[in-house]
Formats: structure tokens, C-alpha cells, sequence
């Protein structure tokens, strides 16, 4: 699972920083390749001792028991390679922190150890661990962030996408993110139970998780009704046909008797068939669903699917093979539907993570998953289908599941939502006018004529008020999500062109925004050229100062040389033009306004957004609908971290509340109907391993070895590279430093020292 986080964290991070070479890799990958006397090669994988960059490498190490086999023996084998390694893990004290704390011995605050402090928890099935790493992560991408944001010439090197508002946006989402999940597990913060009222998104996940653990348990109920109807019937000699027969007088008759023996005897035969129809017809469930063995299958993104998958499996690993089950996963925007829809069945169990369609990037990604969750209840068999229930924030349901989980968002809508919602309440207010207007024309002596109707004006202004209290009230399925935003696009891109809507002004508005644009590219060279006075071809500080402020003597001089700083990427002192068009694009007054990531201690720390709708800070006074388009495109890759690192985090967590109830549910079953005689415990499996003792496929035992081989091979190439840039140096005449002279023989010696050393060990040891 631990892998599984650290995928999604990495995928995260390299969106925003592409310039940089991030990996997420399995321990037993690297253990294969660097840790083993013959090297065992990933086939399948893009890794090989020669392909992955591992020179001083950044490392970090996810394992919340801090002391499972394989990346305990990583932290081991990579201190060869880096001295800059980190672990996140369940707590301070773990077997990977004592290693790590060892090579900073002089330094206890140097630990590189952040903690979820979770603590120990013994439990197989993993969720709080997932949920707390999953957090801790989505700081330390917060701090990655602001941090290389935080210097230009970082930001430069890194090719770094993500803004300062995005961070904002993402950690206001993260704060209200508590709520969310207070919501879910039906428990605040402070480990009180919320009231019923507040928690009924818990209540309707327990009740999904009990509808799917009586499917699982109708096997054994039918078997136990079955074993008493067959002791009761043979042990009185009173079959239920025979008696009824017995009753009427039928049973005198010879005809009568092997008809009667025949109808108990398909009795026998169909018992266990019948008495699951009884209990369906009882509880009020599915009767078209087969009489087998259930499965269940988990959609959504890829850590999410997996990490659900690997929770639910485990709950059902020690139970009993009449109430087992089988657990599949996928990615519905992937390949869920390559993978299990020809293995769907009457009776199959689809639970599916629906992202919030209601933004607009993401709102093609919903379309997929509904796509996929449609495709999947579209099979059908005598009628019936799977079974499918889907966990989202967008209340809209689809028409062939059978249920649609709602989770309530406590955060703040973004531009683009609140444009929608603007257009449903006009929309609604329009209709509603016209609904009015044809009861007055029927009722010529109306109330309302007689003491006065209000303006259009206040009822529109009291109709937008009582709007932003039922912003919820229209529901739209993806499919009119996504027209509605195309529609929108559509008008914005026609209301900048100011032209029809043919296609041939579509062409011709590209081209003229083509030309605006190399129009704007020559006069900034023509200012560039006024500018450099000299001519050198480059804008030094004073020229550049001297140059806004002509323009604006209200600049201070202060702010024009951090922005003269900040565009200076080569740090040459001085402007080329690519440097100069960069700043010529970018406001004055956005550069002076940049964000403060600092606290009131001077921390580096990502200060929450404060508006009360994303993006109101951009749409300001500006007109209801299309103008506001543009400016939400620039949320997208903040609705984008979203979904990443909160809504499936939320989704996630809603998941295992539904899996846990639906195992207790059958666990609980067994001591009751056997007196406590029979029962397992859903916290272990099969296997009696705890995660701190996971088991890996991969020997460590040439760790050792390999770590006093790769620590001589990384000394020798440092002394060849040092021998080779003083062979430059001295070859074209410089003379070295005394101390740097000293310091190059001390290596020197050192290190033959060391070879000598290690080929005479090996050479006794043959």
C-alpha cells in the first residue's frame, strides 16, 4: 500500500515540477538490482542499474511499520548511494529511524524522520495508516512546492507549473477536509460521536455495507435453515407435502403417494434454492441475483482501487469458505472494463468512485467512470445485473445502479461552479416568471393584482439569495456537466472573437490571435531596444529601473529590483530579451501582490486561500457567465490536486467504512448461531503476519557486501573525477591551493587505502 501512495505522490510532484527525475520504485526492485551479487533484472520495468540516476540521490522511504524487510534493507543499501535520505513512517522510533538517526549521530534533530504518529497498529487490514501517510504526504508535497516556488532560479530549473494560488486552494481544500471526514466515519475530531443528524452520509454507507453482508450470508442462512428442515422432516417422518397430504386425508390413496413422495423429494433437491428465495423475499432483496459465491469490484484511481481492494480482501482472509469472497479492482477511466465486465454476472457486487464531475477538468473524467459503471450494468442476464453503487460528491445518480452514495463538499465552489450555479438560478427564476405570468393571464382578479406584485428586480435579488442556501437543488448528471461547460467554453471563445458562430470566423479568430500575439512579441522587442540605451543587447538593473519608473514614478525602487531579481534567471546581472518578455507579461501589481508563505513565526508554511469561492479574486464585478470561463481555466490543474489529494482521500476512507461495516456484519454472525463455538477475527489472515514482518520475494543477505563494494565504486569515481579536474587545472597552467592540494593527496591516500583493504579481505576469503 505504502507503494501505492508513493506512486500517486510522485505523480503529483513530477506534474508540477517536469523538469525533474522522480521515481516512485518498488524496495524489492532496488534490492534486485543494487542489493544482489547477480543482479536480478525488473522485466516489464523501465529500471536498470544503467537507466536510473543514482548519484546523490534524494530518497524517500515510505513504510508506516518502519521496519518491514525490504525497505529496512533499502535504508541500509542506499546510504551507498546518498546521504540525503528521509522515511515516512508510523512513528519516530522505528527500526528504519534508528538507521537513519545513526548516520546524523551528531546531530538528534537531524533525524529525516516524519511521522504520521499513528502508532503501532496491528491490524492486517490497513486503513488509518493509509489515511494518516496519505495526509503526511500531501504536506510534504505542500513544502516541496512552496519551497521551489519560493526561489527563481529553483522554479526556473525545475519547470515548475504550479502556482502559489494553486498551493492555496489545495491547502483551504486540506483544512476543510476534517469536516468532510468527520462526516464520513461519523466521529469529530476528538473521538465524540456526532449526532445522527450530522452523520448520515456514515449511516448510508453502514447500510450499503449491511445490504452486501446479507448477500454474503444468505449461503449460510440457507444452509442452516436447510439442516432443520431435513432433521425435523426425517427425524418425524413428516416431509412438508406428505403432511399436508396426511392432513387433507390424500395419503390413503396408492395414486396419490408417489406423487406426494415425488413433490417432497424435489423439495429435497431445491431446499437450499428455496430457502434463499425465502430469505430474499423476507429482506426485501434482489431475487434475480445467482446463488453463488459473491465478488465484488472496486473502481477508481489507481491507489484508491488497490488500497480498498487490499482492505476488503483481508477482512474476508480467515472467513469461512460459505460466506468467502472474491475481490477485484480497476480504473474505470482505464481498463475496468477491459479487465471485469465479461466476468459480470447477476449478483456481482460493483462499488465505484465517482470524481467530482461538477469541475470542469475533471468533468470528462466522471463522464468515463459513469461510462464504465453503465457499460458494467448494462449486462444483463433473465434480467437482473450487478449490483452497482457508486461514492461521489456529485448527487446526481445513475439511472441503472442501484444506489448513489452523496459525500457533502465543505469546501468553497470554485469560479466555474459558481458561474454554473448562476446560470440554474436565472434559469430557475425564468421559469418560475413564466410559470407566473400564465396564472395571471387566467385569473384576471389575481391577489396579486389587486395589492401590487413585487418588481422583477427584488424577485430576482430575493431569488439569488434564497439560491446561495439550494445551490444543491439542480442536479446535473456528467453527461449535461460536460455541455453545459462546453457550451460555455463555446461563448467565451465567441464573445473574444466578436464574431458569428461559422466556422470559417473560428479559423480566421485563431489566426488574428496568432498575429496579436507576434504583434505583441515585436512591440516588446521595440520597447526592449528604447530600454537598452548602450545597445549591448542586454538591460542592466539601473536601465531597467530607470525605465519603469519613467513610466511609473510611483514604483518603488525596492520592488522593481526583486522583480529585476526574479526575472534574472541566469543571474548574469542583466536582462536578454526571453528574460524581458517574461516580465513585460506579467502585472506589476500581481508581482507586488505575490503570496506570503510564511507564518507569523516566519516558517515556510502554505497559507489557506481566504476567498469565500475560488476565484473570486479574479472574477471581481465581472459580468454573469462567459467572461469568468477563461479565468476558471487557470484552476484546472488546482482541481486537479483536489481530486488527487482530498476527494479520494475522502472517497477512500468512505470506502472502508462501507467494507468494514459489511465485514463486522459477517463476522459477528458466526459466534451468535454457533454460541461462540465458531468464529475468526477479520483483523488477521491467513498468513499471521503482522506489517512490520512482511515477507519480501527479494534475499538480503548480499545487502552487506553490496553496500562496502558500492561505497568503494562511489569513492573511486570521486577520485578519478578530482584526479581529472586537477589534471585540467594543472595542464593549462592554474596552480591549486595548498589546502585544496592536501586535501586531494588525504583523498587520494584514503581511498587506495581502502582498495588495498578490500581486494586483500576478499583475497583471504577465497
Amino acid at each position: 500500500v505504502s507503494l501505492w501512495l508513493a506512486e500517486q505522490f510522485v505523480s503529483d510532484l513530477q506534474k508540477c515540477f517536469p523538469q525533474l527525475y522522480l521515481r516512485a520504485v518498488s524496495s524489492n526492485k532496488l534490492l534486485g538490482l543494487f542489493g544482489q551479487e547477480l543482479s536480478m533484472p525488473a522485466i516489464g520495468h523501465p529500471y536498470s542499474q544503467k537507466s536510473m540516476d543514482m548519484q546523490d540521490p534524494i530518497v524517500i522511504i515510505v513504510s508506516h511499520s518502519g521496519g518491514t524487510f525490504g525497505p529496512l534493507a533499502c535504508s541500509n543499501l542506499l546510504q551507498s548511494f546518498s546521504t540525503s535520505i528521509f522515511t515516512v513512517t508510523s512513528e519516530w522510533d522505528t527500526q528504519i529511524g534508528k538507521q537513519l538517526r545513526s548516520m546524523y549521530s551528531d546531530d538528534l534533530l537531524s533525524s529525516r524522520i516524519f511521522s504520521t504518529e499513528v502508532g503501532v497498529r496491528p491490524a492486517e487490514p490497513c486503513s488509518v495508516s493509509v489515511a494518516a501517510t496519505h495526509q503526511l504526504l500531501t504536506n510534504i508535497f505542500e513544502h516541496i512546492c512552496v519551497t521551489i516556488n519560493g526561489d527563481p532560479h529553483f522554479q526556473h530549473a525545475s519547470g515548475s507549473t504550479v502556482t502559489d494560488r494553486d498551493l492555496q486552494v489545495l491547502e483551504r481544500c486540506n483544512q476543510d477536509n476534517i469536516k468532510a471526514l468527520e462526516d464520513i466515519v461519523g466521529v469529530d475530531r476528538n473521538g465524540n460521536e456526532i449526532h445522527q443528524a450530522r452523520s448520515k452520509t456514515e449511516r448510508e454507507l453502514r447500510a450499503a455495507g449491511d445490504l452486501w453482508a446479507e448477500h454474503i450470508l444468505e449461503n449460510a442462512k440457507a444452509y442452516i435453515m436447510s439442516f432443520v428442515y431435513v432433521v425435523a422432516t426425517v427425524t418425524s417422518g413428516f416431509p412438508l407435502i406428505s403432511a399436508v397430504a396426511k392432513a387433507f386425508g390424500l395419503t390413503g390413496s396408492e395414486g396419490y403417494f408417489y406423487v406426494i413422495r415425488f413433490l417432497d423429494a424435489l423439495i429435497y433437491f431445491w431446499l437450499p434454492q428455496i430457502n434463499i428465495t425465502i430469505i430474499r423475499l423476507f429482506q426485501g432483496r434482489n431475487l434475480r441475483h445467482r446463488m453463488v459465491g459473491r465478488c465484488v469490484v472496486i473502481g477508481d484511481i489507481p491507489w484508491v482501487a488497490q488500497s480498498a481492494e487490499a482492505f476488503l480482501s483481508k477482512i474476508f482472509a480467515c472467513s469461512y469458505s460459505i460466506a468467502g469472497l472474491n475481490v477485484l479492482s480497476g480504473n474505470p477511466a482505464d481498463h475496468l472494463v477491459h479487465r471485469h465486465t465479461h466476468r459480470v454476472v447477476r449478483g456481482s457486487l460493483l462499488v465505484c468512485g465517482r470524481p467530482d464531475g461538477r469541475l470542469p477538468a475533471l468533468t470528462s473524467l466522471e463522464a468515463s467512470t459513469c461510462l464504465s459503471v453503465n457499460q458494467a450494468s448494462s449486462i444483463q442476464s433473465m434480467g437482473g445485473t450487478c449490483e452497482s453503487i457508486t461514492i461521489g460528491h456529485n448527487k446526481s445518480k445513475l439511472p441503472l445502479s442501484h444506489k448513489a452514495i452523496y459525500l457533502k463538499s465543505h469546501r468553497p465552489l470554485f469560479l466555474s461552479e459558481k458561474i454554473l450555479d448562476n446560470m440554474d438560478a436565472d434559469e430557475s427564476l425564468a421559469q418560475k416568471e413564466m410559470e407566473q405570468s400564465k396564472e395571471d393571464k387566467k385569473t384576471k382578479f389575481s391577489l396579486s393584482r389587486l395589492f401590487g406584485r413585487p418588481s422583477r428586480a427584488e424577485r430576482h435579488a430575493a431569488f439569488l439569495d434564497m439560491a446561495k442556501s439550494r445551490r444543491a437543488t439542480t442536479v446535473r448528471s456528467s453527461a449535461s456537466l460536460m455541455g453545459a461547460y462546453v457550451n460555455l467554453e463555446r461563448k467565451a471563445r465567441k464573445k473574444r472573437a466578436q464574431d458569428s458562430t461559422s466556422q470559417h470566423e473560428d479559423v480566421s479568430y485563431v489566426i488574428e490571435t496568432m498575429i496579436k500575439e507576434r504583434q505583441g512579441i515585436e512591440n516588446t522587442n521595440r520597447v526592449f531596444n528604447e530600454i537598452d540605451v548602450d545597445g549591448d543587447g542586454v538591460i542592466t538593473q539601473d536601465q531597467f529601473i530607470a525605465a519603469y519608473q519613467k513610466n511609473d514614478a510611483g514604483i518603488s525602487e525596492v520592488h522593481l529590483q526583486k522583480l529585476f531579481a526574479e526575472a534574472d534567471i541566469t543571474e548574469t546581472g542583466s536582462l536578454d530579451f526571453d528574460e524581458f518578455l517574461k516580465v513585460s507579461q506579467m502585472p506589476i501589481l500581481l508581482a507586488e501582490l505575490r503570496t506570503k508563505n510564511r507564518d507569523k513565526r516566519g516558517l515556510v508554511r502554505v497559507q489557506p486561500s481566504q476567498e469565500g469561492y475560488f476565484g473570486e479574486d479574479l472574477k471581481k464585478d465581472s459580468e454573469l457567465g462567459t467572461n469568468s470561463m477563461a479565468m476558471s481555466q487557470s484552476q484546472h490543474f488546482s482541481m486537479e490536486l483536489y481530486e488527487s489529494r482530498v476527494a479520494s482521500l475522502q472517497r477512500f476512507v468512505s470506502m472502508t467504512v462501507m467494507f468494514h461495516q459489511m465485514g463486522m456484519r459477517v463476522q459477528s454472525f458466526f459466534p451468535k448461531i454457533s454460541f461462540g463455538y465458531f468464529g475468526y477475527r477479520m483483523d488477521r489472515t491467513h498468513s499471521i503476519m503482522r506489517i512490520a514482518t512482511t515477507a519480501s520475494p527479494v534475499s538480503g543477505a548480499d545487502v552487506r557486501e553490496r553496500m562496502d563494494e558500492l561505497r568503494l565504486m562511489l569513492e573511486v569515481q570521486r577520485s578519478v573525477q578530482m584526479i581529472a579536474r586537477t589534471w585540467k587545472k594543472w595542464k593549462s597552467g592554474e596552480k591549486m591551493d595548498d589546502g585544496e592540494d592536501d586535501g586531494w593527496k588525504a583523498t587520494r591516500r584514503g581511498t587506495l587505502r581502502e582498495v588495498r583493504s578490500t581486494f586483500m579481505g576478499r583475497k583471504t576469503m577465497l
